[in-house]
């Protein structure tokens, strides 16, 4: 179906045959009550070396589009039999698996939103590399070696030779991302499908990525369909925009007249959509201390060498880190990826053992408590990683996952009262109550995020650390978890540590905010202080990269 605002074919009428045409794509998932049209009659043209975006909310149909143009959706996807997939005018839908697993990750390729469900962990990170180069080129073990080391290089990876021989559990969130994108770029494809490729990325490396493409476009003739939530990323590099909203097309343009004069009310509100606000004043600047950390040290072992010359050296992540969070209190922690921010928070968890320091929770020393001894504290203390996928149990329905830690810290009297809290805490999160007999797999990044983050709140607990909650999460859906989440402080008494490499959204909802580089903290003052008037350079570079991204 196609409206006057979207019709089937492109409106800046670009000459010659595009080389990827997409027409009336229909894809629906078989669930348990039935079936949901994911993809309704969507089409959009690519041509060689440009940028095409498709924006939209979480759950629009933008990754499933993606996904079916890669044919790897589920067993339990149809794709409509009137929907055509052409890439250099063969159709792809029509192809053999044998073929069609020939095109994949060769002249059509992918970057994945989340790296590390994507990433195998058995096999280091430089055999998936030297695995993608070699299915599809005849080179030697030692040439593809030197050419994935290459690319980790290529793509800001610190210590590429290193890193080569590591796990993926072993790198922070945004390091998994840049493996992904190499693995992707690696075979120089005609076609590269990046699905919300900077999602996990600090603001500096965003544009530095990005600007890699752009380079590769140029080089290569590369194009490029550009799958994201983030609208200043959009139009600093995007050509033509696709705007999608419940499986359909709403509206698309060149990009320029997208932003100028957008048609569509939903395209109005996705652009009128970013963080803004502050955290209301603290009532009592001295109010009672609930956590505190004293010179944390957290060091890893990293295995060198090969089976005959094994050896290790430690890595330290934090470097004698302290930190005061006061009740009611939201303390911000930024810094780029591997700069150990999401290791001191889950170092204050106990969910990593310190190498040295203590940890104090309303006042009692748990640094050195056993697990037994930990569970009185669990259900006052929540986190919500940076990975949902990763963090929800597959085999579990979300009315399951979220019960559990009910069920766990004993909380609710009988079944029923549970499952009313889940479907609370489901409701609170911005998510439909009647969702609890579906699993993980069948929602959208940005949905399953807010499933974590419902979780954490069904517990009801006094301290929350928050691991980029937001990353995964378009615009609008941004700004409703910054309303729940201050809402909540303001009803609960909530403290939060949020861990964040988005800084408009740490404006947004931090009373103070702690940088950290290497392991180190190297600036920290009230938010609105180290924002506007930042004393490092490290600081300053930040912000640059975080508030003139569209510049």
């Amino acid at each position: 179906m196609t409206t006057p605002l979207a019709p089937a074919r492109r409106l800046d009428n670009k000459p010659g045959q595009p080389l990827l045409d997409v027409r009336d794509l229909a894809v629906s998932f078989k669930v348990e009550h039935g079936t949901v049209q994911a993809v309704r009659s969507v089409g959009f043209q690519l041509h060689r070396g440009e940028t095409v975006a498709i924006v939209g909310e979480s759950g629009s149909g933008k990754s499933v589009t993606a996904r079916a143009v890669m044919g790897l959706l589920t067993d339990r996807a149809t794709v409509a039999k009137a929907s055509i997939i052409q890439f250099k005018g063969q159709d792809l839908l029509g192809l053999p698996e044998r073929l069609r697993r020939k095109l994949r990750g060769d002249r059509i390729s992918m970057i994945f939103q989340e790296p590390m469900s994507s990433l195998n962990p058995v096999y280091t990170i430089g055999d998936q590399i030297v695995e993608a180069i070699r299915e599809h080129r005849r080179v030697s073990t030692a040439a593809a070696k030197r050419e994935a080391i290459e690319w980790l290089e290529k793509v800001q990876l610190p210590e590429p030779a290193k890193r080569f021989s590591q796990y993926s559990h072993q790198l922070s969130g945004g390091q998994r991302q840049r493996v992904m994108i190499a693995m992707a770029l690696v075979n120089k494809p005609d076609v590269l499908i990046a699905d919300e490729p900077t999602t996990a990325l600090d603001v500096t490396v965003q544009a530095q990525i990005l600007e890699l493409l752009r380079e590769l476009q140029r080089q290569l003739g590369m194009a490029i369909i550009l799958i994201t939530h983030d609208l200043t990323i959009v139009r600093k590099f995007s050509d033509y925009v696709y705007v999608m909203q419940n499986g359909q097309v709403r509206e698309h343009q060149a990009t320029r007249q997208v932003f100028a004069k957008p048609q569509h009310a939903y395209t109005r509100m996705l652009l009128a959509s970013e963080p803004s606000g502050h955290a209301k004043p603290l009532v009592e600047q001295a109010g009672r201390c609930i956590l505190e950390a004293r010179d944390l040290r957290v060091s890893f072992k990293i295995p060198v060498g090969g089976f005959f010359n094994r050896r290790s050296f430690e890595f330290v992540a934090v470097k004698d880190l302290s930190l005061l969070i006061r009740r009611h209190e939201t303390v911000g922690l930024v810094g780029e990826s591997g700069s150990g921010k999401t290791s001191f928070g889950q170092a204050v968890l106990r969910l990593l053992d310190t190498t040295q320091g203590e940890v104090l929770y309303d006042g009692q020393p748990i640094a050195h408590l056993n697990r037994q001894q930990m569970r009185p504290y669990r259900s006052r203390i929540q986190v919500v990683f940076q990975d949902p996928f990763s963090s929800l149990n597959p085999r579990m329905q979300i009315g399951q996952i979220i019960e559990e830690g009910l069920i766990v810290n004993g909380l609710g009297a009988t079944r029923e009262e549970r499952k009313q809290r889940v479907r609370e805490a489901l409701v609170s999160a911005g998510m439909p109550p009647d969702v609890t007999t579906r699993f993980p797999h069948e929602f959208s990044g940005g949905q399953r995020q807010r499933v974590a983050i419902a979780r954490a709140i069904a517990l009801e607990p006094e301290f929350i650390v928050l691991d980029e909650p937001t990353s995964a999460l378009d615009l609008s859906v941004q700004a409703q978890i910054i309303e729940l989440l201050r809402r909540l402080q303001d009803e609960r008494g909530l403290s939060y540590l949020f861990i964040s490499h988005d800084l408009k959204v740490v404006r947004a909802l931090c009373h103070r905010v702690i940088v950290m580089q290497s392991g180190c903290i190297v600036e920290q003052g009230p938010v609105e202080q180290v924002l506007h008037e930042p004393e490092t350079e490290y600081t300053r570079t930040l912000v640059r990269a975080a508030f003139e991204v569209a510049a």
